[in-house]
């Protein structure tokens, strides 16, 4: 590809959801965003600076009672899941499973299991910690 034809990065999200076999479910939702249902968790995945990120926002708010020990939980989550994803509050108080890396070397077989891990760890645990905090 000549420099004027280079790939953006949200034509690598676009490529590699085709090559998983995704791009038929995944709902653009912005430039190189993606929006897919998984199970009862929904994630998104897409382009973020230099690089591609997956998340899973799970709750709008971390939960009004029994706050540290649901962080607790959050914690032994992330230990047990083994640093596939991880649990994240976000500064708007978004509670989301996430995880992110570098486009750059990103290929088809690494960025399924990005998503797989999410979508599983998000739909396995949504309902866990809505039934234990909210």
């Amino acid at each position: 590809m000549t420099p004027a034809m280079a790939e953006t990065h949200a034509d690598v999200v676009a490529r590699l959801l085709g090559q998983v076999g995704l791009a038929n479910v995944a709902e653009k939702v912005g430039d190189g965003m993606y929006k897919i249902k998984w199970g009862s968790a929904t994630l998104i995945t897409g382009a973020a600076g230099n690089g591609i990120v997956a998340i899973a926002p799970m709750f709008a708010q971390p939960p009004a009672a029994k706050r540290e020990e649901f962080y607790r939980r959050l914690l032994e989550i992330n230990a047990a899941i083994g640093g596939t994803a991880a649990f994240a509050v976000h500064k708007d108080g978004t509670v989301a499973l996430q995880l992110g890396r570098g486009i750059d070397g990103l290929d088809a077989n690494e960025f399924a299991l990005m998503l797989g891990a999410v979508g599983k760890f998000a739909d396995q645990y949504d309902d866990v910690l809505k039934a234990e905090f909210y």
